[in-house]
């Protein structure tokens, strides 16, 4: 994760080993008692720290006291005093300890309240001689460790309890090949530590079949676990165990009340050590207290499931930096290395990444590959991977009245072995997406969307099917990503698939326009063909499992060689598309009618479907502006998107604007610049020149109307 400036804030490792010693540490806990979250009550171990790491001393001026259950208080009141911090009193829970330093040692005793406004002025001390107060401007409390076996649990491995320690240590059921040592592992003083940091390695170096040689260690200093299982003072008043979420003894007492029992729902009902903490100073505590109440032993009451991540981490850091490339994860088509090998170059098209065009040797502007790819389909044959588009497997005995009830158009009608154009409407009657539904048997249909729209289409057949219509006997599947689907386009490319598939008739007869059938090619592997177009010529689209679609296209580049078989990639598509007026996601906005793309009578009035009733009110009956065809009456102008529609004349406002450009490309079929936008009253105007003005640019350009189908209006090449 980088920051404006490109320096990197947090780096993710990512790090596969054999073998790895977890060596975490330990955190202090505290005892809570009354008021104990007042400003300048800390970690007695927090404490050292500022002074022997930052020379700082904790609090004001006022001297500080020490409140503990364990030697390592003294240890803290030792270094304060050594670094000039005055130390009113170790106030020392154990009635047998003994003072360690030059201070005020109060045994078995213990602080049951503090006072001060705006920070800690004084504490309240409950001794065997009596209550005392003492005026502090800080209190160290020192109420034992945890070992840090966070990392240890993360792959369900289970801590288990050292009486002795009065701690949880690393268990058996943890991450194969992680061990533990040093204070993780319960042994926390320095000299246990730099021991069993050498056994551990010596033990994994053993289990990897190396030898470790003998190194000496330093002298170090060492400490009892003496630590008094004191875990909270009683008391009236509030006393805090989980300082991040504000749990409190008292929300413990209630959970035990209210038989929120089970560590699990204690930690869920009173969020007790979760969020960035995950119970590092709590968790044993409110067990200890849980434990209490129940008359249980700690062990017996359990621990919760420690989540990642142990410290805070930055979602940017945990998505890998999502800048650049990065930014979103990527799917690649099955072609894509093919294509890749193929001097393709890539566009981002929704989550994927497609072949945009195929560079080919002498070619310096992309203009020179989309060009050359368009005229190859249009003369030959072309093949380009639509692998992207979305494809639902609807079956049941009632897919087709399910379908019925999707499409403006009817489906259920559909004979099997054919496939039938369907538009998909909003609720409030505006066009939501096009494709094709295709029926492989009685009770099979096969429906293909947008890429666009892959997911949200099928999550609204989902929606449908399970909400709206439980009671119909219908199933469905997503299963964009099982098929392969290539796109064969061209006058030849009914030669070039006879050379592919297994014994099936591919004539006009046999298998005429917007027919499907499963079949298999290559000898035997399973497939299926759709005689759908996209481009306005004899077309095909060929589906084979997945993971054959990158054989697929170099089989069919092979066997086409000599009928001049080219890839073609989305520019090339785009143009092939526009010119022969098809619809696509630029005139699918959220804003257009079946009415104004033309297919006004595909909204069936015999039957209901979601959006059919509304898309007949008044406002959207009443809409003229029609898809048309636009194309410059200078050849050499640019038509350009999003530009807006003017008579001649007439002025650049709002109240006298006709339409807008939806889409635009260079021809090579028409020899300029074409676009197709929606006009009002376009189907009266053909012929009549109008303005396209784009006020981004400052420019205008004239433009004539002329039908959307540029190529074979009639539509005789894609039906031979």
């Amino acid at each position: 994760l980088a920051t404006p400036g490109g320096a990197v804030r947090q780096t993710l490792w990512r790090i596969t080993a054999k073998r790895a010693i977890l060596a975490a540490g330990a955190t202090e806990r505290h005892i809570p008692f009354a008021d104990n979250d007042r400003p300048g009550v800390m970690l007695a171990g927090a404490m050292r720290a500022y002074a022997n790491r930052w020379a700082t001393a904790p609090g004001t001026a006022a001297p500080v006291a020490i409140f503990t259950n364990n030697d390592d208080g003294h240890r803290t009141a030792s270094d304060l005093i050594a670094r000039g911090v005055p130390v009113a009193a170790v106030i020392d829970a154990r009635a047998g300890a003994q003072a360690q330093g030059e201070y005020r040692l109060m045994a078995g005793a213990q602080v049951v309240g503090t006072k001060g406004r705006l920070g800690l002025h004084s504490v309240s001390v409950e001794t065997p001689a009596g209550p005392e107060t003492l005026s502090v401007g800080a209190l160290g409390v020192a109420g034992g460790w945890n070992p840090n076996v966070h990392l240890a649990s993360h792959h369900r491995g289970r801590p288990v309890w050292d009486a002795d320690k009065l701690a949880f240590v690393p268990g058996a059921g943890g991450p194969e090949g992680l061990i533990a040592a040093g204070a993780c592992a319960g042994q926390g003083s320095t000299a246990e530590a730099l021991a069993d940091g050498l056994r551990a390695a010596g033990e994994a170096l053993a289990q990897l079949g190396l030898s470790a040689p003998t190194v000496p260690l330093p002298q170090a200093g060492t400490r009892q676990d003496n630590t008094a299982p004191i875990w909270h003072v009683p008391g009236k008043r509030r006393a805090w165990v989980d300082f991040q979420n504000d749990v409190t003894v008292k929300d413990i007492a209630l959970a035990h009340k209210e038989n929120m029992r089970p560590v699990e729902h204690l930690k869920r009902w009173t969020t007790l050590g979760m969020a960035t903490d995950q119970g590092k100073t709590a968790n044993v505590t409110a067990l200890a207290v849980m434990a209490e109440l129940t008359g249980k032993s700690i062990p017996e009451t359990g621990t919760t499931i420690f989540r990642p991540p142990y410290t805070c981490v930055s979602l940017g850091a945990l998505g890998g930096g999502d800048t650049g490339a990065h930014f979103r994860p990527r799917r690649l088509t099955p072609t894509h290395h093919w294509a890749k090998e193929n001097s393709a170059t890539f566009v981002e098209v929704g989550p994927w990444m497609r072949a945009q065009y195929f560079t080919r040797p002498g070619e310096t502007h992309w203009r020179q590959s989309v060009d050359r790819e368009v005229l190859a389909v249009r003369a030959g044959v072309g093949l380009c991977d639509v692998t992207t588009l979305g494809k639902v497997d609807v079956q049941g005995a009632d897919a087709g009245v399910f379908l019925d009830r999707l499409y403006a158009n009817a489906m259920a009608s559909l004979k099997v072995g054919m496939v039938r154009y369907g538009l998909m409407l909003r609720e409030d009657g505006i066009a939501y997406d096009d494709g094709t539904c295709a029926r492989l048997a009685e009770d099979h249909y096969v429906v293909t969307t947008t890429t666009a729209n892959a997911g949200p289409v099928y999550r609204n057949m989902e929606f449908a099917r399970q909400c709206l219509w439980p009671e119909l006997d219908v199933q469905l599947i997503s299963t964009t990503d099982a098929w392969a689907q290539i796109a064969v386009a061209g006058p030849k490319s009914r030669d070039l698939l006879t050379r592919l598939v297994d014994d099936f008739d591919l004539s006009n007869e046999a298998f005429p326009f917007m027919a499907c059938a499963p079949l298999t090619i290559c000898g035997g592997l399973r497939a299926r063909l759709f005689r759908i177009s996209f481009s306005g010529e004899l077309a095909y689209e060929l589906a084979v499992p997945a993971r054959y679609g990158h054989a697929l296209m170099a089989r069919l580049m092979e066997a086409g060689a000599d009928l001049g078989a080219t890839p073609y990639g989305t520019e090339a598509l785009g143009v092939l598309r526009i010119e022969k007026g098809h619809a696509a996601g630029a005139e699918l906005n959220g804003q257009t009618t079946g009415q104004m793309l033309g297919l006004g009578r595909m909204v069936s009035k015999k039957k209901d479907a979601i959006g059919n009733v509304m898309s007949r009110r008044e406002g959207l009956a009443a809409e003229t502006r029609i898809l048309v065809g636009l194309q410059p009456v200078d050849a050499s102008a640019v038509v350009v998107p999003g530009s807006h529609l003017f008579e001649q004349g007439a002025p650049r406002n709002l109240d006298h604007d006709q339409g807008w450009i939806t889409s635009a490309c260079y021809s090579p079929h028409v020899g300029s610049s074409i676009g197709l936008g929606f006009l009002r009253n376009g189907a009266e105007r053909m012929g009549e020149v109008i303005t396209a003005a784009n006020p981004l640019q400052g420019s205008e350009v004239a433009l004539r109307v002329v039908p959307s189908h540029f190529v074979d209006p009639e539509g005789g090449r894609l039906r031979d």
